[in-house]
């Protein structure tokens, strides 16, 4: 019924919307997937920086429908060894006077495969305090997405303001089986300031974050051990327990605050951001605990360049960003009332844990922005990582650095009515120094830490092949066909993926 209802309402938005101008309809499509479309990301961030936007019409509804599967010691045990997902998407973007109407909405079905140590979702938000059993599985997940928002111009300034909601339903089929209900929303308002050349923009953004374990273990007389997960193979000894169900909150509040400014003519144009982002994390237990704080700071910066070379376009972009999570831990002694009933007091509090992300990423393209010709375009990516983590008492810790390396080459060429794309990517991530010092010996080290410890530290080689086809079915409507196939590679192992999407341009 609701994939019934959501054909409906994409039938129906095609019969409201659709327009005339074949011609440009296909050229706004191009523009919008064009592969610098990314170099100047400021709408992202700011509702108000639609001038960064290439068209002032864009609308489409889709489906797409994406496979992958590792080889074992080539994935991270929480995310599994493989997946499968079916999306029905549609966005749009329109510009009408001195106001812009902008809006995304999704339905996601997916799983992943053979996924271990972990009964939570978002676990890279809520790690590493997260509850896990020994058994593991499949995930299976159906998902919503909605987002919509607008702006106003007036003068030399603009106004935006964009929501958005999430919610999801994920579980395991079997025991033990959880059941996580994921909330999210996101209120995201900005402001931009034109005078000549330059365009200022403040943005800021609020997210309230909410997730419900809930886990049974259905067979009659079945007990599960639960392991409450401090990092580094460390479990929460005191709170760990045998039993038949269990259940935790998770509760947080994101902030994320910025500027950018960018200055630009139709030869060239520059454009630097800086965002800092904060989340506070609360784990509720079910008998009114607050076990574990979890505190995420961030911040991002970026420079972009882009001006004419060589009769073609030549795209710059560099970007910072250091990441650090720092987890708080509270102590808990028992006091037993009654001869039986037992309850837990308030003992100590302090940070035992600590996560540092810094990552440099840099690339050029060199691009032809006519896109009523054929031609041929280049990409250089290049990046650098520093990963450290270190747990305080007992102290271990866990040290990744690699760097990353990869050129892409792609053409556009344009038919008649039609036009066909394709690029081929080559890549290699080389692991420069690591080390990792842990003192315990139990299930999680050898199930969990150790593997992931030698997929993260591996050298790998990867490869990408994307095609795109488009092509009209009426005056208003385009259809837009698109394809890829990757293949990772370390040693004897290898990860292979691939995709199709299916979407119709109005």
């Amino acid at each position: 019924m609701k994939y019934s209802i959501l054909i409906l309402l994409f039938l129906a938005s095609i019969s409201l919307f659709a327009r005339d101008e074949t011609d440009s309809l296909s050229t706004d499509v191009t523009a919008w997937e064009s592969p610098w479309r990314t170099f100047s990301n400021y709408f992202d961030y700011n509702p108000a920086a639609t001038f960064t936007v290439p068209v002032k019409r864009f609308s489409e509804v889709g489906a797409s429908y994406g496979m992958s599967h590792a080889d074992n010691g080539l994935h991270l045990v929480q995310e599994g060894d493989g997946s499968s997902a079916l999306q029905l998407h549609s966005e749009s973007f329109q510009v009408d006077s001195n106001y812009r109407f902008f809006g995304k909405a999704y339905f996601l079905s997916d799983q992943k495969d053979n996924v271990g140590w972990r009964d939570v979702e978002d676990y890279n938000l809520l790690a590493p305090y997260l509850v896990a059993d020994s058994v593991g599985g499949t995930y299976k997940r159906e998902s919503y997405f909605l987002s919509g928002g607008a702006s106003v111009r007036f003068c030399h300034i603009e106004l935006g303001i964009r929501a958005a909601y999430k919610g999801g339903v994920s579980y395991r089929q079997v025991d033990p089986r959880p059941r996580n209900t994921v909330s999210v929303i996101r209120i995201n308002p900005g402001i931009t300031y034109q005078q000549g050349k330059w365009h200022y923009g403040l943005f800021g953004e609020y997210v309230r974050y909410r997730q419900n374990v809930d886990i049974q273990v259905e067979k009659e007389d079945k007990k599960v051990y639960f392991y409450l997960l401090q990092g580094f193979g460390i479990y929460n000894r005191q709170f760990s327990i045998l039993d038949e169900s269990f259940s935790r909150i998770y509760k947080g509040n994101l902030f994320t605050t910025g500027i950018h400014l960018n200055c630009g003519d139709k030869q060239q144009s520059t454009g630097a951001m800086v965002a800092f982002k904060t989340a506070n994390i609360q784990v509720d237990e079910s008998d009114k605990r607050t076990p574990y704080k979890l505190t995420h700071n961030e911040i991002i910066s970026q420079v972009t360049h882009e001006r004419e070379l060589f009769n073609q376009t030549l795209f710059l972009k560099g970007q910072y960003s250091f990441h650090q999570a720092i987890g708080n831990e509270t102590q808990y002694t028992p006091v037993t009332i009654n001869t039986n009933y037992i309850v837990w007091e308030y003992a100590t509090q302090s940070d035992r844990y600590q996560a540092r992300t810094q990552n440099v990423q840099f690339s050029a393209l060199l691009a032809d922005k006519d896109l009523s010709k054929f031609s041929v375009w280049k990409r250089l990516d290049g990046a650098w990582q520093d990963s450290r983590q270190n747990y305080y008492y007992p102290y271990y810790h866990q040290f990744i650095q690699d760097a990353t390396g990869s050129g892409t080459v792609g053409f556009n060429c344009p038919w008649k009515k039609s036009s066909f794309e394709g690029s081929v990517k080559v890549g290699y991530k080389k692991n420069i120094s690591s080390s990792l010092l842990q003192g315990e010996n139990n299930l999680i080290t050898a199930q969990l830490l150790n593997p992931d410890f030698a997929f993260l530290t591996s050298d790998v080689t990867f490869y990408q092949i994307d095609m795109k086809l488009r092509f009209p079915l009426s005056p208003g409507l385009l259809a837009n066909i698109s394809a890829e196939a990757g293949l990772q590679t370390a040693k004897s192992r290898q990860t292979v993926f691939g995709g199709i999407n299916i979407t119709l341009n109005f």
